[in-house]
């Protein structure tokens, strides 16, 4: 039965189903230098795939069944994607399901039962065409690896072909490695030096390299000539040489970071008492051919990144708006770089961060952004200053949000008027806990630093729009600059002789999403305060019931024509699918009539 199921789930996956259907478009990209097209195959999964058999799945010519080595895989996208060299663009792909492989070399045996333990990526690359055994079959994957076999993988992986006689006095038309030496050679992958050296061991410092240059070539990297090694997270990164750094710098990120050792550091984490670790290069050992070929499949898996059908429906695979925001609202990036891409921090546009949230609307009147995700309307000097320049904002809602104020945990008291925090924050009339109905303890209020969204909201809720100023005691004392030590400011304040509580303020989603920060605190834990009555929740909000409820907003320049990205952006967000995104962002999706009325400002 089990054999049949196969069969059948191969067929299917042979079936023209999983090209694009005749006459259709198929979405391809030529990659940096031209040298590369990638192409998508669309194709619907079976439910009846495993774990096992998605990652079996591959890409092949249709005509010489010959594997695309550089091809994604379909278990962490809803297409598969072969980057294939401008020459063989025009020919027909299609998708297949490779047959289960084992190299006798990676069986053991424990206990009477048989165990398979390759090396991370064996599979993937053998299904690929790049790893083959040696004679006898066996993968040989702690045997350090010569410069021959190296480049072979290598040129493999790039689908490179001989390009005649390479150069080099030790290497002849009869030597098995004669192609890789012409290929890497003319690739400009391997030096152009008087010996190919084909036996000699490769380290791990001179395989980077190699694999730098040959992604390089692809169009997916670009090694800086001057790099900066604190950008390293390696313990021995004052070690790396010259001549190495900027390929290690081409593959410092989470996934694609190369070949190391964990070591411990003989200290103790205090949090977790567990020793700390870090990770050495130890550029100079002799690279193993386990270690390249899971740090070969690593860079084939997550060094660019694919468009999901959602970008592709939008345009934004041609051009995506470039968008800031608040700290707050950073998730909102993240999310929908993660709905719209597959290996979404690849992606060029991505920020690493967002700015704060006066610092992005002005880089959005100036033009620097095309789009900015919100907590706050804009304040009254960033009116003023979009006015000077001519600009006018829109400001779409997209999700529900709130203002909210904690405390101290252990501090009685559950909620405040709104006319109290006015006294509080605008009049400095308290200074006990008591004096607002709790107990007999110092109260010490935190504030935000002026350009921050919290404080645009307290322009907003308590200040009249800006007519009125903070109590000179808490701007001048007690300012959290950061959003998030809004939090740890306030639970870090508290004292026990004499007994003070602090209080602050922030948006309500940010609370939820950070409380774990207070992990990291010795103050302990918060809670959040009620406003004339209603406690904050994502009921409250929603129906409008607690008091300082509203919205998030995208914002962008009033003067965007119909079909920008900026537009379609904020489209985007109030369909189905885009309010599903706010949700698993961490947000309130609107309500019907609420999205009824955002659309109504398009």
């Amino acid at each position: 039965m089990k054999r049949l199921l196969a069969l059948t789930l191969c067929l299917a996956l042979l079936c023209p189903a999983a090209l694009a259907a005749e006459g259709e478009e198929t979405w391809r990209r030529t990659e940096p230098g031209g040298h590369y097209v990638t192409i998508r195959l669309d194709y619907t999964r079976d439910d009846n795939m495993d774990w096992t058999m998605l990652r079996r799945v591959g890409v092949r010519y249709a005509d010489t069944k010959e594997p695309v080595p550089l091809s994604s895989d379909l278990i962490w996208g809803d297409a598969l994607y072969a980057t294939v060299p401008a020459d063989d663009a025009d020919r027909p792909l299609e998708v297949f399901l490779g047959e289960e492989h084992r190299f006798p070399d990676c069986v053991e045996v424990w206990q009477g039962h048989s165990y398979y333990y390759p090396p991370g990526g064996t599979e993937e690359l053998y299904l690929r065409g790049v790893v083959k055994g040696d004679g006898a079959g066996n993968l040989n994957p702690d045997q350090t690896i010569t410069r021959a076999e190296a480049f072979t993988m290598v040129c493999r992986l790039l689908s490179l072909k001989s390009a005649g006689d390479p150069g080099y006095e030790d290497v002849s038309p009869d030597d098995w490695y004669y192609d890789a030496a012409s290929a890497a050679r003319a690739a400009g992958l391997a030096a152009a030096d008087t010996n190919f050296n084909p036996t000699r061991m490769v380290t791990r410092g001179e395989f980077t390299v190699m694999l730098a240059r040959a992604m390089e070539y692809v169009g997916w990297v670009t090694i800086p000539e001057n790099g900066n090694r604190s950008q390293l997270t390696l313990g021995d990164a004052d070690q790396i040489p010259d001549w190495a750094l900027g390929a290690y710098l081409a593959f410092e990120d989470e996934y694609s970071n190369g070949i190391y050792t964990i070591q411990g550091t003989g200290e103790t984490d205090e949090l977790y008492g567990e020793e700390k670790t870090e990770r050495l290069a130890q550029w100079d050992l002799g690279a193993t051919r386990g270690e390249v070929i899971t740090f070969m499949d690593n860079v084939r898996q997550w060094t660019t990144w694919y468009p999901k059908q959602t970008a592709i429906d939008l345009g934004f695979d041609r051009e995506m708006p470039v968008v800031d925001g608040s700290t707050s609202t950073y998730p909102y990036t993240t999310t929908l770089y993660g709905a719209l891409f597959t290996n979404y921090e690849r992606h060029p546009q991505f920020p690493e961060s967002h700015s704060k949230s006066h610092e992005s609307y002005e880089r959005l009147i100036s033009g620097e952004v095309d789009a900015l995700f919100a907590a706050t309307l804009p304040s009254e000097d960033l009116k003023d200053l979009a006015k000077e320049a001519g600009v006018e904002l829109t400001c779409i809602p997209i999700a529900y949000d709130a203002m909210v104020f904690f405390t101290n945990a252990e501090n009685s008291i559950t909620g405040l008027t709104r006319q109290q925090i006015q006294d509080i924050y605008v009049w400095g009339k308290y200074d006990n806990w008591s004096q607002v109905g709790g107990p007999d303890a110092g109260l010490l209020p935190y504030r935000r630093n002026v350009d921050s969204g919290s404080h645009a909201l307290m322009e907003q809720y308590f200040l009249e729009g800006g007519k009125l100023s903070l109590s000179p005691d808490v701007h001048n004392v007690l300012t959290s600059y950061a959003m998030s030590s809004a939090l740890t400011d306030v639970a870090e304040a508290k004292t026990a002789d004499p007994l003070a509580y602090a209080m602050g303020y922030s948006v309500y989603y940010y609370y939820v999403n950070s409380y774990w920060l207070l992990l990291d605190s010795s103050g302990g834990d918060l809670k959040l305060l009620a406003v004339d009555g209603v406690a904050p929740s994502e009921e409250t909000i929603a129906d409008g019931s607690y008091p300082l409820a509203g919205y998030n907003y995208l914002v962008f320049c009033s003067d965007e024509p119909a079909d920008s990205p900026a537009r379609k952006l904020a489209a985007f967000l109030l369909t189905e699918e885009g309010q599903t995104l706010v949700t698993n962002a961490g947000f309130g999706a609107l309500s019907q009539s609420d999205l009824a009325k955002a659309k109504d400002l398009l």
